[in-house]
């Protein structure tokens, strides 16, 4: 037994080591400045609850250990916390049993703009639910100070005996879509999981390939021949994964992929794994297990990899690989696989390539078979053309979307079999709606493209071109730094055409591929208008209508009725004469509840203001309430629309 808890606290180092190589201060911040927040209360430090019934600090955590004089100061130079006139400010008595990260942190799979999720194990009936609440709010207020590194972390609140018995009724479900997510986000935990402080997980000390009684039968003897159980938290035993909960969970990874869905594949490509098996679901978590605290059991002919090298992301990668160059339903999919796959290791390529773990990386991947077919390509993504990239990712989407077709067929056999998916109509509500904010055309609406992520679609520079085709005006962007010569010969740099140039910079914000830190140039122009003009009207929507992250938006609001909650109104952009009511040109720009954007145009002040009294009558938005803004560009008539507009 010292053994295998020898070798779990090697393998735990390592992937620690690994986040560290990765990102020195994000580490810091991670692994040593959080849980000391968490184990503390102070008013002059972040995380502080002003009420004696708040319940902190972590078991068996040593806080001077854990972040030294020197480091404390670096992040609270005004903090009295420490000195010797004050009282302790940490937990006499600990609540937090065990603070874990779940997902990429310290895989290959860890990006910069990667965020932390804690899974933090609490009992409720030590808690109460005042001590809850108040617990929760702690851990608001430490993910909102975080932010100025930015960085962010979500924590979620996970009642110990409740998870033992599958029972997920947490802070968690809001983000897990509640009941799509079950058994798959406990493999998940234990697959990739890094104890950050507080109690061992149990599990790393049962073998796997046990049912359920056998389990409760093993630990019984452990506890028999001595094993402290104070010193571990039990989170329960999984002998496999049923079906029933599968489709739910293909329906959550779909909205999850929305984002960014290169992302999302692997773990889309695993649901595959798992539904084409027969009875025996292979759980992956079990194949770590095995690597790390019992050896003894892979099987004949499975690598051994050094405990320093196991990589659950890259392990998982492997398999999903085998199955699909084996299936031949699915092989043509191969590639597509290994290109998401070596995409999401590039985004931590910049900061790893002075590693030798990076080298280490590539040199398995490649004997592994998981490098794409043309690897120096996707080494310069970044000076991709866009309908490349665009290309790219409606792959992307159309690998997820047969898949999820393929597997709702798959599922229906299930349903013949007389067993019901697990997922809530709630939930089939709440992520349905997600999808059809994202695939649905409507009259107005801003349309999504299908990109690899918006990350990835972001331009470093675009340039506008305006000319007249035929007695109409066309709005270009296109790619780069261009001039009107180097237009002509570079065609295929063309992003979009559009007869408006509201909504073209419109089209272009919401998904991504204008944003704060792209350069604008004008080449071309035909028309009164300014770089500067530009650039401002460019920088009111992206300030008005930041990136919707999909996965972040509330169940709470996808349940309700459709509602505007934000306005734009850019007025006579053109700068044409006004002539009193007859004739004002002037665009608004919306987006709902559900994140959907739609803009309209009018040519009459009335028109504008009847829009005016609607978002206001409707939707409650108006300049009152700070969510409607007006922006007319400087011109000589100015005040006159200003005045006009307030009538």
């Amino acid at each position: 037994m010292k053994e295998k808890i020898k070798r779990y606290q090697l393998y735990n180092r390592s992937r620690k080591v690994r986040a560290i190589n990765f990102n020195a201060q994000s580490s810091t911040l991670f692994f040593k400045v959080i849980p000391f927040l968490l184990h503390c209360n102070y008013p002059d430090l972040p995380g502080f609850i002003d009420d004696p019934d708040c319940k902190y600090g972590i078991y068996r955590f040593l806080p001077d250990k854990f972040l030294d004089s020197n480091l404390f100061r670096r992040y609270f130079p005004g903090s009295t916390a420490l000195s010797v006139k004050t009282p302790s400010p940490y937990a006499r008595n600990p609540y937090i049993h065990s603070l874990k990260t779940i997902g990429s942190i310290g895989t290959v799979a860890q990006a910069a703009k990667s965020d932390c999720d804690y899974w933090v194990s609490i009992r409720h009936e030590e808690l109460g639910e005042k001590g809850l609440e108040l617990l929760d709010e702690k851990c608001r207020l430490i993910s909102e100070w975080v932010k100025k590194y930015d960085l962010e972390v979500y924590f979620f609140l996970m009642d110990i005996d409740q998870t033992r018995e599958n029972k997920f009724e947490s802070s968690a479900e809001e983000e897990s879509a509640g009941s799509a997510l079950k058994l798959l986000l406990k493999d998940e935990l234990f697959r990739t999981h890094i104890l950050v402080a507080g109690k061992m997980l149990l599990w790393w000390l049962i073998p796997p390939g046990l049912s359920h009684d056998e389990y409760r039968r093993y630990v019984q003897r452990l506890v028999e021949h001595g094993l402290t159980m104070d010193n571990y938290i039990d989170l329960g035993y999984l002998s496999g994964i049923p079906r029933a909960e599968i489709f739910g969970a293909c329906l959550w990874q779909l909205n999850k992929a929305l984002d960014s869905p290169f992302k999302s594949v692997i773990k889309f490509a695993y649901l595959e794994l798992l539904l084409n098996k027969a009875d025996d679901l292979p759980l992956f978590s079990s194949k770590i297990l095995r690597m790390v605290t019992f050896p003894e059991l892979l099987p004949e002919g499975e690598t051994r990899l050094e405990i320093t090298a196991i990589d659950p992301y890259l392990l998982l990668a492997r398999d999903i690989v085998a199955f699909y160059q084996q299936s031949a339903v699915v092989q043509k999919d191969d590639n597509l696989i290994r290109e998401c796959l070596f995409l999401k290791t590039l985004e931590g390529m910049k900061s790893q390539q002075k590693t030798a773990h990076l080298k280490k990386t590539m040199a398995l991947m490649k004997s592994w078979n998981l490098l794409p077919e043309h690897m120096a390509k996707f080494l310069h993504i970044s000076n991709w053309r866009y309908n490349d990239l665009l290309a790219s990712g409606v792959d992307v989407h159309n690998y997820l979307l047969s898949t999820y077709k393929r597997l709702r067929l798959l599922f229906a056999t299930v349903e013949k079999e007389g067993l019901e998916h697990t997922i809530t109509q709630r939930d089939i509500s709440i992520l349905g709606r997600k999808l059809f904010t994202f695939y649905e055309n409507k009259e107005h609406k801003i349309e999504y493209i299908r990109s690899l992520s918006r990350d990835i679609m972001c331009q470093k520079a675009i340039t506008f071109h305006i000319t007249k085709y035929e007695g109409t005006m066309y709005f270009y962007a296109f790619q780069g730094e261009q001039t009107s010569d180097s237009i002509r010969v570079n065609l295929e740099l063309q992003i979009r055409r559009d007869s408006n140039i509201i909504t073209l910079i419109t089209w272009l914000v919401v998904n991504g591929i204008l944003q704060k830190s792209t350069e604008i140039h004008l080449a071309k122009n035909l028309l009164h208008i300014t770089l500067s003009e530009i650039l401002a009207v460019a920088d009111k929507i992206i300030v008005n209508f930041p990136l919707i992250n999909f996965s972040k938006i509330a169940a709470k609001e996808l349940l309700k009725k459709e509602r505007i909650i934000k306005a734009l109104a850019v007025v006579n952009f053109h700068k044409l004469p006004v002539r009193a009511e007859k004739e004002l040109h002037s665009s608004v720009i919306t987006v709902n509840n559900y994140g959907e954007h739609f803009i309209h145009h009018f040519t009459t002040s009335i028109q504008l203001k009847n829009e005016f009294r609607q978002l206001l009558t409707r939707h409650y938005v108006s300049r009152w309430n700070d969510n409607l803004e007006v922006f007319i560009p400087p011109q000589p008539e100015q005040y006159y629309i200003e005045e006009m507009l307030k009538k």
